[in-house]
């Protein structure tokens, strides 16, 4: 919305209306005109909202289309509360907004003080006039002082959210009685009948769909890996063609960062500079104390612990600056003062090395053969495809050609399989007319780049409703469970009615506990609603999903809160308490001014 002040979010708390818009877009009904003449986007009260105000609120951004009926809600609010502002001869005097626009950080020079050229070339930047500004500004001071006339942020306001606090940590002590379903299942007996009556009015959810069994291979280029052959001829010469880039120089260099960003100030970046330069005089006396002074100063907390080290490192791993400087030392030497983006480093190159052709050999060999096994893959590819294609009939043509394991699938419906190598393209394959009913061999289908994978049909069935014998075992299962859960809840309720009337029962309760609203310690919202809606001492019931909780709900003490804690969630009620203020309010400007939407085209 608000780029610039978005970006200066110190500002002053109602810069261009953001805490007015923020506690809107209450939703409200609006009447439709027409076009509603050039540039009008909304009427309120006969006062336009144009276009023009639409790029202001943008910050003279390009508006997205489905941005723009939020934007012009926010506008058509703003003007409500403007119009009511103007109507109560609400005004923000000249000196207050004086000191307004005087407390704005953006404003303000290196100095920390109010610079008008400053305040001029950034309005200049956003396309805005310090006149167009201050009038933006007094018309936001003047709703902001309409907002807290309101008592958003007043005693009543804070009151309420003081006892709500209250109400949200008070703690319950509490234990329970579960009675759980499964020690309800050797009660629970289901009948044939029943099975064969549930079964009756559910086949559809038992309807097995139309699934098939594969055979299938797969070639790729990690097959071929095992069986390509790398010689010793072949890695000398690769390493020999590739020695400048494989055998680099590389050099392990310790450093000390005093840092200063490119945001800090000139203060601040002369000040690490004579700090850094400082470190490096006690250097030269001294190139042994590296180090311990790393350590002691470096502001790198990565290799500060390791005594500023950084480890072996090839030229252009480092930035510009860092690595010319690093790569112009001789082994032991000291660099001056080297300034990066970070701040400001001081060098030692500890030692340099490249890697012989022993310690490269395996990492050689490795993408050797991998290179060596994508070549034979790819000059295999077209042969394999047509094999495939021209001995349609069986697979063992291919396995036998490419030592390739035969993998046989489990059932496979059209919508889903297990096994990750069935995906969509091989289903959509094996599930049409040649490979289904022909029994042909697939195509080749790339399931991954550079795999290949060819399936046949090896049995196929279409799709059924399963016998009730097939199925009985699991419908009994569900309905002993569902009777169980009811025999659980039943005796729940059975065991609260009777606390409640003063029956003593001899049941295992869980350990106590205090529970509130704040820490509710796992248990779920029906829950924690049972247990604070209950009179103390007193009983609740809740039911779940399997379980029936019977809880014995007494009062408990409250431990001490945090204070800083305490003021944290009270100042966060107090802004929702104050946002529905608001926004009842803006819910009754609505009602009183007319307010007119143009239609788009």
């Amino acid at each position: 919305m608000f780029e610039f002040v978005q970006k200066h979010r110190g500002f002053v708390g109602v810069a261009f209306g953001l805490v007015i818009l923020g506690l809107m877009m209450t939703g409200g009904s609006a009447t439709l005109m027409g076009d509603g003449g050039a540039g009008t986007l909304a009427k309120v009260d006969g006062v336009e909202v144009t276009e023009r105000d639409l790029q202001t609120l943008a910050g003279g951004q390009q508006v997205p289309e489905a941005e723009k009926p939020k934007m012009v809600e926010q506008l058509v609010q703003r003007q409500l509360m403007m119009n009511q502002a103007k109507e109560l001869n609400v005004l923000a005097a000249d000196a207050q907004l004086r000191e307004q626009i005087g407390k704005i950080d953006a404003f303000k020079g290196e100095d920390g003080k109010f610079s008008i050229e400053r305040y001029k070339s950034m309005l200049a930047s956003r396309n805005m006039t310090v006149a167009q500004f201050e009038q933006l500004l007094g018309e936001d001071m003047r709703m902001q002082t309409l907002v807290d006339s309101l008592g958003s942020s007043g005693f009543g306001s804070r009151l309420a959210a003081e006892r709500l606090v209250t109400a949200v940590t008070q703690p319950r002590e509490v234990t329970a009685l579960v009675f759980g379903a499964d020690k309800f299942m050797p009660q629970a007996v289901v009948s044939d009948a029943e099975v064969k009556q549930y079964y009756d009015s559910h086949q559809a959810d038992y309807r097995l769909p139309e699934r098939v069994k594969l055979s299938y291979v797969v070639f790729s280029r990690d097959a071929l890996l095992p069986t390509t052959v790398v010689t010793p001829q072949q890695l000398q010469e690769h390493f020999e063609k590739n020695k400048a880039e494989l055998a680099q120089e590389e050099r392990q260099v310790r450093h000390i960062l005093i840092k200063a960003d490119a945001a800090a100030s000139k203060d601040a970046k002369a000040a690490a500079k004579q700090k850094a330069e400082k470190l490096l005089a006690e250097l030269k006396q001294n190139p042994a104390r590296f180090p311990d002074l790393a350590k002691q100063n470096s502001e790198d907390p990565g290799s500060a612990v390791q005594g500023g080290d950084l480890g072996y490192n090839r030229k252009g791993v480092m930035v510009k600056a860092f690595d010319d400087a690093a790569f112009k030392l001789a082994k032991g030497e000291l660099s001056g003062v080297v300034e990066t983006e970070y701040g400001y480093h001081i060098l030692q190159l500890q030692d340099v090395r490249s890697k012989s052709f022993e310690e490269l050999k395996p990492g050689i060999e490795q993408s050797l053969r991998a290179e060596l096994a994508q070549k034979r893959f790819d000059a295999e590819t077209e042969k394999f495809t047509d094999m495939a294609y021209q001995q349609a009939n069986s697979l063992q043509p291919l396995v036998d050609a490419y030592k390739l394991p035969l993998v046989q699938s489990d059932w496979v419906s059209r919508e889903a399989s297990a096994d990750p190598m069935l995906n969509d393209k091989v289903r959509e394959a094996v599930f049409g007319d040649d490979v289904l009913n022909k029994k042909h061999n697939s195509d080749a289908i790339e399931v991954s780049k550079g795999t290949l994978l060819v399936a046949r049909v090896a049995a196929h069935e279409k799709a059924r409703i399963p016998p009730l014998a097939e199925v009985a075992g699991k419908i009994s299962d569900l309905l002993k469970r569902e009777k169980a859960v009811k025999l659980a809840q039943a005796e729940g309720k059975k065991t609260l009615a009777a606390l409640q009337a003063g029956t003593p029962v001899a049941l295992e309760w869980t350990p106590s506990r205090p529970i509130s609203r704040l820490r509710s310690e796992g248990l779920d919202k029906p829950a924690i609603n049972a247990i604070f809606a209950a009179k103390l001492p007193g009983y609740a019931g809740v039911e779940n999903k399997d379980s029936y909780i019977v809880f014995k709900v007494s009062a408990a003490t409250a431990a001490p809160m945090d204070p800083a804690m305490r003021q944290n969630l009270v100042g966060s009620l107090e802004q929702v308490t104050g946002r529905q203020t608001v926004e009842a309010y803006i819910a009754e400007l609505r009602k009183k001014q007319k307010v007119e939407i143009a239609q788009t085209k």
